[in-house]
């Protein structure tokens, strides 16, 4: 499976809309729009998102920098039963430690039945803040 990727411009505030390659040397690179001479990403410029392979509940595919929310968790804690504190919004990441993607410090894949994108970290920060 070749990985996808997606890629945000720091410098327009939007997410580039032509398609993203990895070249044999490991550089990205975008299709410029109308020809066909390739354009580099610039990490200085852009934010580059991969894939994480996998979909939401709704069938909406799943990656770095999405911010999902967690709903339905069969192990969320009720009022007047044991549990763990599991809904809420996450953001989706990769940890080096596990290697594996995540939601916050839950695995991912384990998430998937109970999650849908509610956005992503530059078009949405404020899905993260915590109410206080």
């Amino acid at each position: 499976m070749l990985p996808k990727f997606r890629v945000w411009c720091k410098n327009r505030n939007e997410w580039e809309r032509d398609t993203c390659y990895i070249q044999q040397d490991g550089t990205l690179y975008q299709r410029s729009k109308g020809s066909e001479r390739l354009i580099p990403i610039l990490e200085k410029n852009h934010v580059v998102m991969q894939s994480t392979g996998l979909k939401d509940r709704n069938g909406v595919e799943l990656f770095e920098g999405d911010v999902v929310r967690v709903s339905n968790h069969p192990f969320q804690k009720k009022e007047d039963s044991a549990g763990i504190e599991i809904d809420g919004n996450y953001l989706i990441g990769w940890s080096d430690h596990s290697l594996t993607w995540l939601a916050g410090d839950l695995l991912l894949h384990q998430l998937k039945p109970y999650i849908e994108v509610i956005g992503n970290i530059y078009e949405d920060k404020e899905l993260l803040e915590v109410e206080g």
